[in-house]
């Protein structure tokens, strides 16, 4: 049981919805906002809100700057004043690392040249700045690629329903289960932070190609895909310290798992 009461954003969405359903398993008060009925939720009050909201999709950030601004930073400026709270809580992204394969370079306390981000990661790093300071209390999660059920877009996704992907076979993801991000949250919350930022992800990482062999699927390429190689290892420890971790190729396996019970 958690006495606690929640404000969820995005609590529709793939992380959002499985935080709301693990914290109502626990008994907890939930308030869930979505876009639709944002305007009706303005000035409602919790003990802790957790924002899952925003663009979770890099190469629509590099398409529309614009919209991802409105999408990924905007929106959080608003959520800061529009709600009453004790702590903010944002799910935030790794991908605001400069050497997000490095988990040397990765840890929490690096300090990070934003000058050098992409859009995708300057808007999550811009939103990040607004957390730290306006909330008060708060906690930066940053998420590597959240993989769970009602998952809509990123490379996973894209290899289990024969879409395009926009990335090289070659990349290496982090992954991380929504189940496990929700229950990390959740042991996050139980520590009482004050002003905190915690890597949220698996340990280690899987390359795409053999997340591909493994679900033997076709694959196809968008134009310049082939070029564009990420690769992902981050740092786990400080999150590790509160509870186990498991390894990113663990967290795809609980997932395809869990997907296979829910089919027909």
């Amino acid at each position: 049981m958690i006495d606690t009461s929640f404000i969820i954003l995005g609590a529709t969405g793939l992380i959002g919805s499985a935080v709301r359903e693990h914290l109502e398993t626990l008994g907890a008060r939930v308030i869930p906002v979505g876009s639709k009925d944002y305007p009706d939720r303005i000035g409602a009050q919790a003990d802790v809100l957790i924002n899952c909201n925003g663009n979770a999709v890099r190469y629509l950030a590099r398409q529309n700057p614009t919209w991802d601004f409105e999408a990924s930073v905007a929106t959080v400026h608003r959520s800061l004043f529009d709600f009453k709270y004790g702590l903010y809580i944002y799910v935030s992204t790794v991908d605001v690392y400069n050497a997000p394969d490095d988990p040397s370079r990765n840890h929490e306390a690096v300090p990070i040249r934003q000058g050098e981000l992409d859009v995708y990661a300057f808007h999550k790093w811009t939103a990040e700045r607004l957390v730290e300071r306006f909330a008060g209390r708060s906690v930066i999660a940053r998420v590597g690629t959240a993989i769970g059920n009602g998952i809509k877009k990123n490379p996973v996704y894209d290899l289990l329903n024969g879409h395009p992907l926009h990335m090289s076979l070659e990349s290496e993801l982090s992954l991380i289960d929504t189940p496990t991000i929700a229950r990390c949250l959740e042991t996050i919350i139980r520590a009482r932070p004050e002003r905190e930022i915690i890597n949220v992800t698996a340990r280690g990482y899987v390359k795409l190609r053999d997340i591909q062999q493994r679900l033997g699927t076709p694959v196809s390429l968008a134009p310049g895909a082939e070029e564009v190689v990420h690769r992902y290892n981050v740092n786990t420890a400080k999150m590790a310290r509160l509870m186990p971790l498991p390894t990113s190729w663990e967290a795809l396996t609980a997932y395809l798992e869990c997907s296979s019970m829910r089919q027909p």
